[in-house]
């Protein structure tokens, strides 16, 4: 990601956190969501590595469900440069009150990156900020068309690129299929209005509230539409295909290193992280073990496939395209296209 160049002010960021990730299942029983691993490393991890490289020196996290495990994370996982901050909510604001939850650490920020802590994305936020700046709007939407746009909230776009309005109705389909990905940048004029907003509904939203009230008071929304990957993984199966695209990608040679020359697998790329895995099964296509992963004989993975630590593959167990949470136990099965997790690879 690139660094903005071409203007002057400080850029903070903003993640909302407090979901309780529902649709993930027993993932997220005791595991929030921003924190379930992708390529083994922590969801948020990627925001806030991607967040430091624009120039960005604070996070600040709104949280509610299993605030105290983000927080740890903020307090034992530093990021170079980049100071953590979480804001803990007792009652669930909606989205856009997680935002407004966070206003008093926003003081004297020129730019806000605002980014969904569900969101695997490969978005350039330099670049969005960069646009944002160029066309002076007090807030800008990262957009993109999808097949099927209902689960989100939808994004009505005039022709010179500016919102006229956003829709959030699973009923409804705009002909345009575009959709807000949840990632903004919002300039301190639009906090002012969301200050004005806050409290006035239980559940605040982006769509529904602030940005409609901004398009009242004749204030501008940019779209900045992106081809780049971005995925909403809140459900198991977004969750699968986020891991495996990213595995395909240079993302996977930051966090793991090639071992294949250690293992007997010649029609097999396997990436591997902490200690050298055990690996006594058989492996074929792009693999990635994490730390302490066994591969019992007689075992078997096929790629694209992720690991996570201490992962055990028992005799017999053969795992095809899919990934496993940490201290996975495989039972003798085929497991196939699924997230697994648990001592019986619950999915």
């Amino acid at each position: 990601m690139s660094a903005p160049q071409l203007f002057a002010g400080e850029i903070r960021g903003v993640i909302l956190a407090a979901g309780r990730g529902t649709r993930l299942g027993g993932i997220t029983a005791t595991l929030p969501k921003p924190l379930v691993p992708v390529l083994n490393r922590p969801l948020v991890e990627w925001i806030v590595k991607d967040l430091a490289a624009i120039g960005v020196t604070q996070v600040i996290f709104n949280l509610h469900y299993l605030a105290p495990a983000i927080m740890t994370w903020t307090r034992t996982t530093p990021v170079d440069g980049v100071r953590l901050t979480a804001v803990t909510e007792d009652q669930l604001s909606g989205p856009a009150g997680g935002l407004a939850a966070v206003l008093e650490h926003l003081s004297g920020a020129e730019y806000v990156v605002v980014v969904s802590g569900d969101a695997c994305t490969t978005v350039d936020f330099g670049a969005v900020v960069q646009e944002h700046h160029r066309r002076k709007a007090a807030m800008t939407v990262v957009t993109q068309a999808v097949e099927d746009p209902r689960p989100f909230g939808q994004v009505q776009i005039d022709a010179h690129g500016w919102i006229i309005g956003m829709v959030r109705d699973t009923s409804q389909t705009l002909s345009s299929r575009i959709i807000s990905t949840g990632i903004y940048v919002v300039s301190p004029q639009a906090l002012q209005v969301l200050s004005d907003l806050r409290g006035t509904v239980q559940d605040l939203d982006f769509d529904r509230h602030f940005v409609p009230e901004l398009l009242r008071r004749g204030l501008l929304v940019a779209a900045c539409e992106t081809s780049e990957y971005w995925s909403d993984i809140g459900v198991p199966r977004a969750l699968l295909l986020a891991s495996q695209h990213l595995l395909d990608t240079d993302r996977l040679s930051l966090v793991a290193r090639p071992c294949q020359d250690t293992i007997n697998a010649a029609a097999a790329e396997v990436w591997c992280q902490g200690n050298h895995p055990t690996v006594e099964g058989t492996i074929t296509g792009r693999v990635l073990l994490g730390e302490d992963v066994r591969v019992s004989a007689g075992s078997r993975i096929e790629g694209p496939t992720v690991l996570g630590a201490n992962t055990t593959l028992a005799r017999g167990s053969v795992v095809r395209r899919s990934i496993t949470m940490p201290n996975t136990q495989l039972p003798a099965g085929i497991f196939e296209e699924t997230v697994l997790f648990g001592r019986h690879g619950r999915h």
